[in-house]
């Protein structure tokens, strides 16, 4: 329910934001407020479907998606989905330097592990694949390549996008490493 009620406060959002031309301070506080209140009733009211049903709720968002303007959903949707991972990686950041937890993998146990099996060292290509492709430098977000004045300023939406999703690479391996049995071998219940 907080995904499809996120969804329709982006529109909600956009269409204020059309409307009424919010910019700066009221357009962060509206975006944040609709962020709160996504999560508060998703939270108070869960829907249960079967796969089946979140199937077609996909279909149905990329259909809308697709057909919409930017303005009315991918353009508020990215802007409201930038606080929240702005505020998870802050979280992590702190969470990290607080509990400050005892990593439990070694440096490296080679590519061929006998508990682990083989191994290839694929994360940061996995979190972070516009690094090695470049494409996300250049594209970044459906939105982001639309909505900028100027080529030129790609080369800083980039640079910050890389540099974060290398953040989050790190902050994945640090949790991964917190998690995993004393023998280095990953926590229960992972894959």
């Amino acid at each position: 329910m907080v995904s499809i009620m996120f969804m329709l406060f982006a529109v909600v959002f956009g269409l204020i934001q059309k409307k009424f031309n919010f910019s700066g301070w009221k357009e962060a506080v509206l975006g944040i407020v609709f962020i709160v209140l996504s999560f508060a009733v998703g939270m108070k009211f869960p829907l249960i479907f079967d796969k089946a049903a979140w199937s077609y709720i996909t279909f149905v968002y990329i259909f809308f998606a697709a057909v919409l303007p930017m303005w009315l959903l991918k353009q508020p949707r990215d802007y409201m989905t930038t606080f929240m991972f702005i505020c998870m990686i802050a979280g992590a950041v702190v969470g990290l330097l607080v509990a400050h937890p005892t990593m439990n993998l070694p440096v490296f146990t080679g590519f061929n592990n006998e508990k682990l099996g083989t191994m290839f060292p694929i994360l940061f290509v996995t979190v972070a694949c516009g690094a090695v492709s470049g494409f996300h430098s250049l594209v970044s977000s459906g939105t982001s390549s639309k909505t900028v004045e100027s080529e030129k300023d790609m080369l800083k939406v980039g640079y910050g996008a890389m540099v974060l999703e290398s953040l989050l690479a790190v902050l994945a391996l640090c949790v991964a490493g917190a998690a995993a049995a004393a023998d280095g071998t990953p926590a229960a219940g992972t894959p």
